[in-house]
């Protein structure tokens, strides 16, 4: 198995905030991986680098074999790759859920409107939406609307899908909904990265689990080890407060 993320030594300051300082993770095809740490930890800030929507000030990202600080990367090339879930949801409230679903596809990657179309009902079918698709966002819950975003990415057919806390705005009785449909993407063959608080999510569906802390990868290895082996009393610490 090939990497699929490769990020070496990145450092990130926004002001006198060093948010990243000197983050390496390797990810490989397939692998899911979970990102867990205190807020302000640096962990959305390291997936938004992988995704192109934040530039380290050094340090390096290879993602499929693009080298993201290459002037020559194709942000269009790294859409069709990379697909991204944020906390907010950032649909569109004029369009209906097949729109929103559908348009990215059509625009970007120039997918023919009926086989988005057609691909979009099965993603929806498959977060539980098939239902909605021609509701707006505001005639839906915080938890279908997050889902309806899932199934957005999902349309991109991405090879890496990176999740940045995506049950956090939610509130708690629509949390499950969408760690059901997380859980399920975590037995498919995509790369997975994903931030979350949501501690039973990365000890069910992660490979690797990532504890970050003021902007370093302090620890990483199997959800047994962290949560159940690890020596290292940050881990233990950050651990007993939330578990």
């Amino acid at each position: 198995m090939g990497s699929a993320i490769s990020v070496k030594d990145i450092r990130k300051n926004f002001g006198t905030v060093e948010a990243l300082r000197g983050v390496s993770l390797e990810v490989d095809e397939g692998q899911k991986v979970v990102v867990i740490g205190p807020s302000g930890s640096g962990k959305s800030v390291l997936i938004r680098c992988i995704n192109g929507l934040e530039t380290p000030d050094s340090g390096s990202i290879t993602v499929e074999g693009m080298d993201l600080a290459d002037r020559h990367v194709n942000a269009r090339a790294l859409a069709r790759d990379v697909a991204m879930v944020f906390q907010s949801y950032n649909l569109y409230p004029h369009k209906t859920v097949l729109e929103n679903v559908t348009l990215a596809p059509i625009k970007v990657l120039k997918v023919p409107r009926e086989q988005a179309e057609r691909d979009g009902r099965a993603y929806l079918d498959r977060v539980g939406l098939s239902d909605k698709v021609d509701k707006y966002p505001d005639q839906l819950s915080g938890g279908q609307q997050q889902r309806v975003a899932i199934a957005r990415a999902l349309n991109m057919h991405p090879k890496i899908m990176l999740l940045d806390e995506p049950t956090s705005a939610l509130d708690p009785e629509m949390v499950q909904e969408v760690l059901d449909v997380i859980k399920s993407l975590a037995e498919t063959s995509m790369t997975i990265v994903m931030v979350t608080h949501e501690m039973g999510l990365a000890r069910e569906a992660a490979d690797t689990v990532v504890f970050m802390e003021n902007g370093l990868i302090v620890d990483q290895g199997t959800p047994h080890y962290l949560f159940d082996e690890t020596d290292n009393a940050r881990v233990k610490s950050f651990l007993s407060k939330i578990l």
